[in-house]
């Protein structure tokens, strides 16, 4: 019994491979999110200026709002874009 125990949580092939796929998916969301922080403010203001061409807009307070905005209805639009072309067809 405690052999099987200790294949279940420590020594066992199987947790082997799940730790390395978890830590792997850790490695992955980690990096991926140290990317999307490092653009963030980039991407913010590229479309704060794109923004104040478009609307002509010079009060700043409205413009971080209006661009805010832009991008929220930009990043729903490629995440429903993206969920509708990676759906599994049963």
């Amino acid at each position: 019994m405690s052999g099987k125990i200790y294949d279940l949580f420590i020594g066992g092939a199987r947790f082997k491979r799940e730790f390395k796929h978890q830590l792997r998916l850790f490695i992955t969301f980690t990096l991926g999110f140290t990317i999307a922080f490092t653009w963030r403010q980039t991407i913010f203001d590229a479309s704060s200026n794109f923004m104040r061409f478009i609307t002509h807009i010079k009060d700043s307070t409205t413009l971080s709002l209006v661009s805010s905005l832009f991008v929220t209805v930009v990043s729903l639009l490629l995440i429903y874009l993206s969920t509708q072309l990676l759906k599994e067809e049963y």
